[in-house]
Protein backbone atom coordinates (compact mmCIF):
# COMPACT_ATOMS: atom_id res chain seq x y z
CA UNK A 1 0.00 0.00 0.00
CA UNK A 2 3.16 2.25 0.89
CA UNK A 3 4.78 1.72 -1.96
CA UNK A 4 1.53 2.35 -4.35
CA UNK A 5 1.17 5.46 -2.35
CA UNK A 6 4.73 6.76 -2.94
CA UNK A 7 4.22 5.97 -6.80
CA UNK A 8 1.48 7.82 -7.38
CA UNK A 9 3.67 10.63 -5.54
CA UNK A 10 5.78 10.21 -7.65
CA UNK A 11 3.87 10.06 -11.24
CA UNK A 12 2.28 13.15 -9.69
CA UNK A 13 5.73 15.19 -9.15
CA UNK A 14 6.18 14.23 -13.17
CA UNK A 15 3.40 15.52 -14.39
CA UNK A 16 3.71 18.69 -12.90
CA UNK A 17 7.28 19.10 -13.94
CA UNK A 18 6.58 18.32 -16.88
CA UNK A 19 3.33 20.98 -17.12
CA UNK A 20 5.40 23.50 -15.59
CA UNK A 21 8.32 23.18 -18.41
CA UNK A 22 5.83 22.67 -21.27
CA UNK A 23 4.57 26.33 -20.12
CA UNK A 24 7.94 27.88 -19.96
CA UNK A 25 9.58 27.16 -23.04
CA UNK A 26 5.87 27.28 -24.89
CA UNK A 27 6.15 28.25 -28.26
CA UNK A 28 5.75 32.33 -28.60
CA UNK A 29 2.62 33.46 -30.58
CA UNK A 30 2.95 34.67 -33.96
CA UNK A 31 2.12 38.68 -34.52
CA UNK A 32 0.12 40.06 -37.25
CA UNK A 33 -0.08 43.83 -37.20
CA UNK A 34 -2.75 45.49 -39.82
CA UNK A 35 -2.21 49.02 -40.70
CA UNK A 36 -5.71 50.15 -41.68
CA UNK A 37 -5.84 53.22 -43.86
CA UNK A 38 -8.79 55.62 -42.43
CA UNK A 39 -8.21 58.86 -44.47
CA UNK A 40 -10.99 60.67 -45.86
CA UNK A 41 -11.39 58.28 -49.54
CA UNK A 42 -12.27 55.35 -47.51
CA UNK A 43 -15.97 56.71 -47.96
CA UNK A 44 -15.83 55.90 -51.58
CA UNK A 45 -17.78 52.76 -51.86
CA UNK A 46 -17.26 49.13 -53.00
CA UNK A 47 -20.19 46.53 -53.14
CA UNK A 48 -22.57 49.77 -53.11
CA UNK A 49 -21.18 50.14 -49.00
CA UNK A 50 -18.50 52.58 -47.61
CA UNK A 51 -14.57 50.70 -48.01
CA UNK A 52 -14.55 51.79 -44.20
CA UNK A 53 -17.24 49.83 -43.04
CA UNK A 54 -16.34 46.99 -45.27
CA UNK A 55 -12.92 47.34 -44.30
CA UNK A 56 -13.90 47.26 -40.72
CA UNK A 57 -16.39 44.27 -40.78
CA UNK A 58 -13.83 42.03 -43.00
CA UNK A 59 -11.42 43.10 -40.22
CA UNK A 60 -14.24 42.42 -37.28
CA UNK A 61 -14.66 38.77 -38.82
CA UNK A 62 -11.13 37.79 -39.29
CA UNK A 63 -10.50 38.53 -36.06
CA UNK A 64 -13.36 36.46 -34.22
CA UNK A 65 -11.85 33.35 -36.18
CA UNK A 66 -8.33 34.50 -35.00
CA UNK A 67 -6.20 31.18 -34.52
CA UNK A 68 -5.41 30.42 -31.01
CA UNK A 69 -1.58 30.55 -32.03
CA UNK A 70 -1.50 34.11 -33.88
CA UNK A 71 -1.77 37.41 -31.46
CA UNK A 72 -2.97 40.72 -32.96
CA UNK A 73 -2.89 44.70 -33.35
CA UNK A 74 -3.63 47.31 -35.33
CA UNK A 75 -2.49 50.30 -36.24
CA UNK A 76 -4.64 53.28 -37.52
CA UNK A 77 -4.01 56.66 -39.51
CA UNK A 78 -6.09 59.33 -40.50
CA UNK A 79 -9.39 58.37 -37.86
CA UNK A 80 -9.30 61.19 -36.14
CA UNK A 81 -8.81 64.49 -38.12
CA UNK A 82 -8.48 66.16 -41.26
CA UNK A 83 -5.51 67.24 -43.02
CA UNK A 84 -3.12 66.16 -40.05
CA UNK A 85 -0.32 63.80 -41.11
CA UNK A 86 0.44 63.24 -37.58
CA UNK A 87 -2.81 61.15 -36.92
CA UNK A 88 -1.20 58.30 -36.44
CA UNK A 89 -2.44 55.37 -33.46
CA UNK A 90 -1.78 52.69 -32.30
CA UNK A 91 -5.25 51.80 -31.63
CA UNK A 92 -4.68 48.20 -29.78
CA UNK A 93 -1.24 46.37 -29.44
CA UNK A 94 -0.45 42.95 -30.28
CA UNK A 95 -1.82 40.33 -27.80
CA UNK A 96 -4.85 42.22 -26.84
CA UNK A 97 -8.46 40.76 -26.22
CA UNK A 98 -10.37 39.80 -29.15
CA UNK A 99 -13.36 41.82 -27.77
CA UNK A 100 -11.03 44.99 -27.13
CA UNK A 101 -9.84 45.06 -30.78
CA UNK A 102 -13.38 44.64 -31.95
CA UNK A 103 -14.63 47.28 -29.75
CA UNK A 104 -11.93 49.63 -31.18
CA UNK A 105 -12.57 48.97 -34.35
CA UNK A 106 -16.19 49.99 -33.87
CA UNK A 107 -15.27 53.57 -33.32
CA UNK A 108 -12.70 54.07 -36.06
CA UNK A 109 -14.11 57.04 -38.27
CA UNK A 110 -12.83 57.81 -42.11
CA UNK A 111 -11.49 61.52 -42.20
CA UNK A 112 -8.09 62.62 -43.06
CA UNK A 113 -4.97 61.86 -44.76
CA UNK A 114 -2.74 59.08 -46.23
CA UNK A 115 0.91 59.14 -43.97
CA UNK A 116 1.99 55.58 -44.91
CA UNK A 117 5.55 56.26 -44.84
CA UNK A 118 5.14 57.95 -40.71
CA UNK A 119 2.59 54.61 -40.12
CA UNK A 120 5.68 52.47 -41.09
CA UNK A 121 7.91 54.37 -39.00
CA UNK A 122 6.01 54.09 -36.18
CA UNK A 123 5.13 50.24 -37.12
CA UNK A 124 9.01 49.56 -37.10
CA UNK A 125 9.26 51.52 -33.87
CA UNK A 126 7.04 48.82 -31.93
CA UNK A 127 8.67 46.03 -33.38
CA UNK A 128 11.99 46.69 -33.19
CA UNK A 129 12.82 44.74 -29.68
CA UNK A 130 10.14 41.97 -30.48
CA UNK A 131 12.24 39.04 -30.90
CA UNK A 132 10.23 36.94 -32.94
CA UNK A 133 8.94 38.23 -36.86
CA UNK A 134 6.06 39.74 -36.96
CA UNK A 135 3.82 40.19 -40.17
CA UNK A 136 2.66 43.41 -40.89
CA UNK A 137 0.02 43.79 -43.42
CA UNK A 138 -1.38 47.46 -44.78
CA UNK A 139 -4.43 48.16 -45.99
CA UNK A 140 -4.98 51.03 -48.06
CA UNK A 141 -7.22 52.52 -50.74
CA UNK A 142 -4.74 54.99 -51.94
CA UNK A 143 -1.43 56.98 -52.55
CA UNK A 144 0.67 58.20 -49.63
CA UNK A 145 -0.50 62.16 -49.46
CA UNK A 146 2.21 63.41 -46.88
CA UNK A 147 5.30 63.77 -49.09
CA UNK A 148 6.62 60.86 -47.55
CA UNK A 149 8.60 57.62 -49.55
CA UNK A 150 6.68 54.63 -48.22
CA UNK A 151 8.63 52.53 -50.50
CA UNK A 152 12.17 53.73 -49.29
CA UNK A 153 10.73 53.59 -45.75
CA UNK A 154 10.03 49.63 -46.21
CA UNK A 155 13.57 49.14 -47.33
CA UNK A 156 15.26 51.32 -44.38
CA UNK A 157 13.35 49.08 -41.92
CA UNK A 158 14.14 45.81 -43.30
CA UNK A 159 17.72 47.24 -43.54
CA UNK A 160 17.80 47.78 -39.47
CA UNK A 161 17.42 44.27 -38.68
CA UNK A 162 13.82 44.32 -37.27
CA UNK A 163 11.90 41.16 -37.65
CA UNK A 164 9.11 41.57 -39.82
CA UNK A 165 7.69 40.89 -43.04
CA UNK A 166 5.02 43.88 -44.81
CA UNK A 167 2.48 42.71 -47.22
CA UNK A 168 0.34 45.52 -49.07
CA UNK A 169 -3.59 44.90 -49.77
CA UNK A 170 -4.74 47.41 -52.74
CA UNK A 171 -8.30 48.75 -51.63
CA UNK A 172 -9.95 49.73 -54.80
CA UNK A 173 -6.96 51.37 -56.05
CA UNK A 174 -5.85 52.94 -59.45
CA UNK A 175 -2.77 51.74 -61.27
CA UNK A 176 -0.78 54.65 -59.61
CA UNK A 177 -1.50 53.46 -56.35
CA UNK A 178 -1.10 49.57 -57.03
CA UNK A 179 2.67 50.48 -58.12
CA UNK A 180 3.38 52.20 -55.17
CA UNK A 181 2.00 49.53 -52.71
CA UNK A 182 3.32 46.63 -54.75
CA UNK A 183 6.98 48.68 -54.04
CA UNK A 184 5.93 48.39 -50.66
CA UNK A 185 5.26 45.32 -50.45
CA UNK A 186 8.59 43.93 -52.03
CA UNK A 187 10.69 46.06 -50.24
CA UNK A 188 9.04 44.86 -46.65
CA UNK A 189 9.39 41.15 -48.16
CA UNK A 190 6.12 40.01 -48.68
CA UNK A 191 3.44 40.37 -50.93
CA UNK A 192 0.75 42.69 -53.01
CA UNK A 193 -2.87 41.93 -52.79
CA UNK A 194 -5.74 43.37 -55.14
CA UNK A 195 -8.89 43.59 -53.59
CA UNK A 196 -11.43 45.18 -55.61
CA UNK A 197 -14.72 43.74 -53.60
CA UNK A 198 -15.69 42.32 -49.97
CA UNK A 199 -14.63 38.71 -51.48
CA UNK A 200 -11.67 40.05 -52.10
CA UNK A 201 -10.75 41.99 -49.16
CA UNK A 202 -12.06 38.92 -46.96
CA UNK A 203 -9.92 36.19 -49.20
CA UNK A 204 -6.83 38.25 -49.18
CA UNK A 205 -6.65 38.99 -45.28
CA UNK A 206 -7.58 35.45 -44.45
CA UNK A 207 -5.20 34.27 -46.73
CA UNK A 208 -2.21 36.16 -44.47
CA UNK A 209 -4.00 34.43 -41.19
CA UNK A 210 -3.51 31.57 -42.22
CA UNK A 211 -0.28 31.63 -43.69
CA UNK A 212 0.69 33.10 -40.04
CA UNK A 213 -0.70 30.67 -37.80
CA UNK A 214 0.72 27.68 -39.90
CA UNK A 215 4.29 29.41 -40.43
CA UNK A 216 4.22 29.41 -44.05
CA UNK A 217 5.78 32.18 -46.41
CA UNK A 218 2.99 33.36 -48.77
CA UNK A 219 3.73 32.36 -52.05
CA UNK A 220 4.14 34.79 -54.75
CA UNK A 221 1.66 35.14 -57.29
CA UNK A 222 2.36 34.26 -60.93
CA UNK A 223 3.57 36.73 -62.87
CA UNK A 224 1.53 38.34 -65.61
CA UNK A 225 2.97 38.22 -69.06
CA UNK A 226 4.13 41.10 -70.18
CA UNK A 227 2.66 42.54 -73.83
CA UNK A 228 5.82 43.48 -76.13
CA UNK A 229 5.81 46.79 -76.82
CA UNK A 230 5.05 48.26 -80.38
CA UNK A 231 7.75 50.23 -82.28
CA UNK A 232 7.91 53.63 -81.20
CA UNK A 233 6.70 56.51 -84.24
CA UNK A 234 7.44 59.95 -84.22
CA UNK A 235 4.62 62.32 -84.87
CA UNK A 236 5.13 66.15 -85.44
CA UNK A 237 1.63 67.06 -84.32
CA UNK A 238 0.18 68.23 -81.12
CA UNK A 239 -3.42 68.61 -79.58
CA UNK A 240 -4.24 68.77 -76.16
CA UNK A 241 -8.50 69.15 -75.27
CA UNK A 242 -9.46 70.93 -72.10
CA UNK A 243 -12.98 69.68 -70.64
CA UNK A 244 -14.56 72.25 -68.83
CA UNK A 245 -16.02 71.58 -65.09
CA UNK A 246 -18.43 69.26 -64.38
CA UNK A 247 -22.13 69.94 -62.28
CA UNK A 248 -22.96 67.84 -59.09
CA UNK A 249 -26.84 67.85 -58.65
CA UNK A 250 -28.54 67.02 -55.23
CA UNK A 251 -31.20 64.42 -55.54
CA UNK A 252 -32.54 65.04 -51.82
CA UNK A 253 -35.14 62.76 -50.10
CA UNK A 254 -38.38 64.27 -49.36
CA UNK A 255 -37.75 64.13 -45.80
CA UNK A 256 -34.91 66.14 -45.90
CA UNK A 257 -35.27 69.95 -45.21
CA UNK A 258 -34.60 72.66 -48.56
CA UNK A 259 -32.61 74.61 -48.81
CA UNK A 260 -29.83 73.91 -46.20
CA UNK A 261 -27.63 76.97 -44.98
CA UNK A 262 -25.30 75.50 -47.22
CA UNK A 263 -23.25 72.32 -49.37
CA UNK A 264 -19.86 72.02 -49.94
CA UNK A 265 -17.87 69.92 -52.12
CA UNK A 266 -14.52 69.18 -50.26
CA UNK A 267 -10.81 67.33 -50.86
CA UNK A 268 -11.53 63.89 -48.95
CA UNK A 269 -8.53 63.88 -47.13
CA UNK A 270 -7.46 67.45 -46.09
CA UNK A 271 -11.70 68.67 -45.66
CA UNK A 272 -10.36 71.79 -48.02
CA UNK A 273 -13.46 73.17 -49.48
CA UNK A 274 -13.23 73.43 -53.27
CA UNK A 275 -16.80 74.67 -53.57
CA UNK A 276 -19.75 75.91 -51.72
CA UNK A 277 -23.05 77.38 -52.53
CA UNK A 278 -27.35 77.05 -51.19
CA UNK A 279 -28.48 76.24 -54.85
CA UNK A 280 -29.23 72.80 -55.55
CA UNK A 281 -26.19 72.07 -57.96
CA UNK A 282 -22.53 73.11 -58.11
CA UNK A 283 -19.77 73.37 -60.62
CA UNK A 284 -16.47 71.94 -59.89
CA UNK A 285 -13.40 70.59 -61.66
CA UNK A 286 -12.65 67.20 -62.03
CA UNK A 287 -11.65 64.82 -59.24
CA UNK A 288 -12.90 63.40 -56.51
CA UNK A 289 -14.82 65.00 -53.23
CA UNK A 290 -16.72 64.46 -50.05
CA UNK A 291 -19.82 66.24 -49.70
CA UNK A 292 -20.11 68.74 -46.28
CA UNK A 293 -23.89 69.47 -45.48
CA UNK A 294 -25.15 72.31 -42.98
CA UNK A 295 -28.63 71.99 -42.59
CA UNK A 296 -28.46 75.78 -40.07
CA UNK A 297 -26.27 78.19 -39.21
CA UNK A 298 -26.96 77.88 -35.70
CA UNK A 299 -28.41 74.86 -34.86
CA UNK A 300 -26.20 72.79 -36.72
CA UNK A 301 -22.46 72.35 -37.27
CA UNK A 302 -21.00 70.54 -40.58
CA UNK A 303 -21.68 67.11 -41.32
CA UNK A 304 -18.95 65.20 -43.64
CA UNK A 305 -21.28 62.83 -45.05
CA UNK A 306 -20.57 58.85 -45.90
CA UNK A 307 -19.72 58.88 -49.30
CA UNK A 308 -17.02 60.08 -52.15
CA UNK A 309 -18.12 61.04 -55.68
CA UNK A 310 -16.27 61.00 -58.60
CA UNK A 311 -16.88 64.31 -61.05
CA UNK A 312 -15.80 64.20 -64.68
CA UNK A 313 -15.34 67.53 -66.74
CA UNK A 314 -18.38 68.00 -68.84
CA UNK A 315 -20.77 65.68 -67.11
CA UNK A 316 -23.23 65.54 -64.29
CA UNK A 317 -23.30 63.78 -61.66
CA UNK A 318 -26.43 62.91 -58.75
CA UNK A 319 -25.64 63.57 -55.34
CA UNK A 320 -28.08 61.43 -52.81
CA UNK A 321 -29.20 63.02 -49.68
CA UNK A 322 -31.13 59.95 -48.54
CA UNK A 323 -29.31 58.58 -45.26
CA UNK A 324 -30.06 60.48 -41.74
CA UNK A 325 -31.95 59.87 -37.93
CA UNK A 326 -35.53 60.65 -37.20
CA UNK A 327 -35.63 60.59 -33.03
CA UNK A 328 -39.45 59.62 -31.49
CA UNK A 329 -39.87 60.55 -28.18
CA UNK A 330 -42.19 59.73 -25.12
CA UNK A 331 -44.57 61.21 -23.43
CA UNK A 332 -44.01 63.84 -21.00
CA UNK A 333 -40.56 64.74 -23.07
CA UNK A 334 -39.86 67.84 -24.47
CA UNK A 335 -37.61 68.96 -27.04
CA UNK A 336 -34.55 69.25 -25.65
CA UNK A 337 -31.81 72.02 -25.62
CA UNK A 338 -29.52 70.05 -27.82
CA UNK A 339 -28.85 66.59 -28.54
CA UNK A 340 -25.35 65.27 -30.31
CA UNK A 341 -23.59 62.43 -31.66
CA UNK A 342 -20.25 61.11 -31.36
CA UNK A 343 -18.04 58.07 -32.35
CA UNK A 344 -19.14 54.71 -29.79
CA UNK A 345 -16.42 55.16 -26.61
CA UNK A 346 -15.86 58.80 -27.27
CA UNK A 347 -17.04 61.47 -25.88
CA UNK A 348 -16.17 64.30 -28.66
CA UNK A 349 -18.73 65.28 -30.25
CA UNK A 350 -18.99 64.56 -34.32
CA UNK A 351 -22.24 66.39 -35.27
CA UNK A 352 -24.56 68.76 -33.00
CA UNK A 353 -28.15 69.56 -33.02
CA UNK A 354 -30.22 72.34 -31.23
CA UNK A 355 -33.98 72.46 -30.01
CA UNK A 356 -34.70 70.06 -32.54
CA UNK A 357 -35.97 66.65 -33.34
CA UNK A 358 -36.63 66.75 -36.56
CA UNK A 359 -35.13 64.62 -39.31
CA UNK A 360 -31.43 65.00 -39.53
CA UNK A 361 -29.18 64.44 -42.13
CA UNK A 362 -26.45 62.43 -40.68
CA UNK A 363 -24.04 59.99 -42.51
CA UNK A 364 -24.40 56.57 -41.87
CA UNK A 365 -21.89 54.64 -38.85
CA UNK A 366 -22.14 54.05 -35.29
CA UNK A 367 -22.12 56.40 -32.61
CA UNK A 368 -23.08 57.10 -28.95
CA UNK A 369 -26.23 59.30 -28.27
CA UNK A 370 -26.12 62.44 -26.38
CA UNK A 371 -28.59 64.30 -24.54
CA UNK A 372 -29.32 67.65 -22.93
CA UNK A 373 -32.90 68.35 -21.92
CA UNK A 374 -32.40 72.05 -20.48
CA UNK A 375 -29.45 74.59 -20.92
CA UNK A 376 -28.96 75.19 -16.89
CA UNK A 377 -31.10 72.45 -15.55
CA UNK A 378 -29.37 69.51 -16.68
CA UNK A 379 -26.37 67.89 -17.89
CA UNK A 380 -25.75 65.26 -21.04
CA UNK A 381 -26.86 62.19 -20.88
CA UNK A 382 -25.44 58.99 -22.65
CA UNK A 383 -28.56 57.88 -24.24
CA UNK A 384 -26.58 54.80 -25.69
CA UNK A 385 -25.90 53.27 -28.65
CA UNK A 386 -27.36 54.20 -32.77
CA UNK A 387 -26.92 52.62 -35.48
CA UNK A 388 -27.55 54.78 -39.26
CA UNK A 389 -28.06 52.57 -42.10
CA UNK A 390 -27.04 54.33 -45.63
CA UNK A 391 -29.69 55.29 -48.16
CA UNK A 392 -32.75 55.59 -45.47
CA UNK A 393 -34.29 57.55 -42.86
CA UNK A 394 -33.48 55.87 -39.79
CA UNK A 395 -35.77 55.61 -36.63
CA UNK A 396 -34.47 55.96 -33.53
CA UNK A 397 -37.03 56.00 -30.46
CA UNK A 398 -36.29 57.10 -26.61
CA UNK A 399 -37.72 54.64 -24.98
CA UNK A 400 -35.47 54.43 -21.34
CA UNK A 401 -34.97 56.79 -18.77
CA UNK A 402 -36.03 57.46 -14.73
CA UNK A 403 -38.58 59.20 -13.42
CA UNK A 404 -38.54 60.92 -9.71
CA UNK A 405 -41.88 61.28 -8.00
CA UNK A 406 -41.05 62.84 -4.90
CA UNK A 407 -43.92 63.28 -2.27
CA UNK A 408 -46.31 66.68 -1.75
CA UNK A 409 -43.92 67.62 1.09
CA UNK A 410 -40.18 67.81 -1.09
CA UNK A 411 -39.36 70.66 -2.64
CA UNK A 412 -40.48 70.92 -5.92
CA UNK A 413 -37.23 72.91 -6.82
CA UNK A 414 -34.08 70.20 -6.22
CA UNK A 415 -30.50 71.57 -5.92
CA UNK A 416 -29.82 68.61 -8.66
CA UNK A 417 -30.31 64.35 -8.31
CA UNK A 418 -27.50 62.49 -10.94
CA UNK A 419 -27.27 59.23 -11.71
CA UNK A 420 -23.71 57.82 -11.55
CA UNK A 421 -22.50 54.23 -13.25
CA UNK A 422 -20.05 51.85 -11.02
CA UNK A 423 -17.26 53.45 -12.30
CA UNK A 424 -18.31 56.65 -10.40
CA UNK A 425 -18.86 58.88 -13.95
CA UNK A 426 -22.13 60.72 -14.23
CA UNK A 427 -24.60 59.40 -16.64
CA UNK A 428 -27.33 62.33 -16.17
CA UNK A 429 -27.76 65.20 -13.96
CA UNK A 430 -31.38 66.96 -13.47
CA UNK A 431 -32.89 69.76 -11.29
CA UNK A 432 -36.81 69.32 -11.56
CA UNK A 433 -38.62 65.67 -11.54
CA UNK A 434 -40.47 64.03 -14.01
CA UNK A 435 -39.57 61.66 -16.53
CA UNK A 436 -35.62 62.40 -17.55
CA UNK A 437 -34.10 60.23 -20.41
CA UNK A 438 -30.79 58.25 -19.95
CA UNK A 439 -29.31 55.12 -21.23
CA UNK A 440 -30.44 51.88 -19.42
CA UNK A 441 -28.31 50.25 -17.21
CA UNK A 442 -27.48 50.33 -13.83
CA UNK A 443 -26.97 53.68 -11.70
CA UNK A 444 -25.95 54.91 -8.25
CA UNK A 445 -28.87 57.69 -7.49
CA UNK A 446 -27.99 60.96 -5.62
CA UNK A 447 -29.61 63.91 -4.26
CA UNK A 448 -29.16 67.31 -2.40
CA UNK A 449 -32.78 69.23 -1.42
CA UNK A 450 -31.10 72.66 -1.55
CA UNK A 451 -27.24 73.84 -2.05
CA UNK A 452 -26.93 75.35 1.63
CA UNK A 453 -29.43 72.99 3.66
CA UNK A 454 -28.27 69.91 2.71
CA UNK A 455 -25.68 67.39 1.71
CA UNK A 456 -25.55 65.20 -1.32
CA UNK A 457 -26.69 61.84 -0.25
CA UNK A 458 -27.03 58.40 -1.71
CA UNK A 459 -30.04 56.69 -2.09
CA UNK A 460 -29.75 53.63 -3.74
CA UNK A 461 -29.13 51.23 -6.55
CA UNK A 462 -31.67 52.28 -9.75
CA UNK A 463 -31.38 49.70 -12.71
CA UNK A 464 -33.29 51.54 -15.76
CA UNK A 465 -34.56 49.51 -18.04
CA UNK A 466 -34.27 49.32 -21.91
CA UNK A 467 -38.00 49.88 -22.61
CA UNK A 468 -39.52 51.90 -20.00
CA UNK A 469 -38.82 54.55 -16.63
CA UNK A 470 -37.49 53.14 -13.91
CA UNK A 471 -40.06 54.80 -11.27
CA UNK A 472 -38.28 55.95 -8.21
CA UNK A 473 -40.55 57.38 -5.08
CA UNK A 474 -39.00 59.83 -3.04
CA UNK A 475 -40.97 59.92 -0.12
CA UNK A 476 -39.01 58.89 3.17
CA UNK A 477 -37.90 61.20 5.37
CA UNK A 478 -37.53 63.01 8.77
CA UNK A 479 -39.24 66.33 10.23
CA UNK A 480 -38.57 68.58 13.55
CA UNK A 481 -41.72 70.02 15.06
CA UNK A 482 -40.79 73.27 17.15
CA UNK A 483 -42.27 76.31 19.07
CA UNK A 484 -43.18 79.30 17.17
CA UNK A 485 -39.93 81.42 16.19
CA UNK A 486 -37.37 78.59 17.76
CA UNK A 487 -34.34 78.96 15.88
CA UNK A 488 -32.96 76.01 14.09
CA UNK A 489 -29.72 74.17 15.22
CA UNK A 490 -26.30 74.75 13.48
CA UNK A 491 -26.25 71.01 12.26
CA UNK A 492 -28.88 67.89 12.53
CA UNK A 493 -26.88 65.01 11.48
CA UNK A 494 -28.42 61.66 11.17
CA UNK A 495 -25.61 58.46 10.73
CA UNK A 496 -27.19 55.57 9.09
CA UNK A 497 -26.18 52.34 11.38
CA UNK A 498 -25.16 50.30 8.89
CA UNK A 499 -23.19 52.53 6.10
CA UNK A 500 -22.06 55.10 8.32
CA UNK A 501 -23.81 57.79 5.53
CA UNK A 502 -24.72 60.92 6.76
CA UNK A 503 -27.84 63.36 6.14
CA UNK A 504 -26.85 66.65 6.87
CA UNK A 505 -29.49 69.28 7.83
CA UNK A 506 -27.73 72.86 7.93
CA UNK A 507 -29.56 75.40 9.66
CA UNK A 508 -33.41 73.80 9.08
CA UNK A 509 -36.12 71.87 11.06
CA UNK A 510 -36.23 70.01 7.70
CA UNK A 511 -38.14 67.94 6.21
CA UNK A 512 -35.31 66.11 5.24
CA UNK A 513 -35.06 63.59 2.81
CA UNK A 514 -33.76 60.84 4.29
CA UNK A 515 -33.11 57.03 2.84
CA UNK A 516 -35.19 54.52 4.74
CA UNK A 517 -32.90 52.75 7.51
CA UNK A 518 -31.56 52.52 11.25
CA UNK A 519 -30.29 55.80 11.57
CA UNK A 520 -28.23 57.61 15.24
CA UNK A 521 -29.51 61.15 15.92
CA UNK A 522 -27.17 64.12 16.58
CA UNK A 523 -27.33 66.81 17.40
CA UNK A 524 -24.89 70.18 17.25
CA UNK A 525 -27.41 73.71 18.26
CA UNK A 526 -24.58 76.31 17.72
CA UNK A 527 -21.30 76.60 15.78
CA UNK A 528 -19.12 78.10 18.73
CA UNK A 529 -21.23 77.89 21.45
CA UNK A 530 -21.98 74.22 22.07
CA UNK A 531 -20.45 70.70 20.55
CA UNK A 532 -22.04 67.87 18.84
CA UNK A 533 -24.10 65.51 21.06
CA UNK A 534 -26.24 62.31 20.39
CA UNK A 535 -30.06 62.81 21.21
CA UNK A 536 -31.01 59.38 20.14
CA UNK A 537 -28.92 56.39 19.70
CA UNK A 538 -31.30 54.54 17.04
CA UNK A 539 -34.53 55.75 15.52
CA UNK A 540 -35.95 54.31 12.18
CA UNK A 541 -37.26 55.84 8.80
CA UNK A 542 -39.30 53.88 7.30
CA UNK A 543 -40.10 53.61 3.49
CA UNK A 544 -42.65 56.28 2.41
CA UNK A 545 -42.98 57.72 5.60
CA UNK A 546 -42.08 60.94 7.03
CA UNK A 547 -41.34 60.93 10.71
CA UNK A 548 -42.03 63.66 12.67
CA UNK A 549 -40.05 64.68 15.75
CA UNK A 550 -41.53 66.34 18.84
CA UNK A 551 -38.47 68.59 20.45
Amino acid sequence: MLRKRNFICLLSLVVFLFSSISTLYAAPKEGLLFILDCSGSMWGRVDEKPKISVAKEVLKGLINKSPANVEMGLLAYGHRRKGDCKDIQLVKPLGCSVENLNKAIDGLNAKGKTPITASLTEAGRLLQKRETKTTVVLISDGLETCEGDPCAMAKDLKSQGIKFVLHAVGFDVDQKAADQLKCIAKAGGGRYFKADSTQELAAALGEVQQAVSEKKELAQPKPTPEAPEAPSVQSKSKRIRLSGPGTVVLKPASWVKMPPHYWSLADPESGQVKVRGKTTSLKVKQGEYQPVWRQSQHGHNEVFLSRIISVKGGETVELPIDTGLRLTLPQGIKTPYKWMLSAPGSRKMLFLFNKNVEPQVVPSGSYTLWWQQSQHGSRIANLGQVEIKPGMLNDHVLESGISVMPADWVSKKPDFYLLKTKKNKIAGQWKSFGPQLVGPGKYILSYRGKQHENNTIELGEVEVPAKGFAEVPLNSGIKFLHKANAKPPFRIMLINLKTNRQVIGRETWGPLVVPPGKYRLNWWQSQHGSKTTTIADEITIEPGVLLEVEM
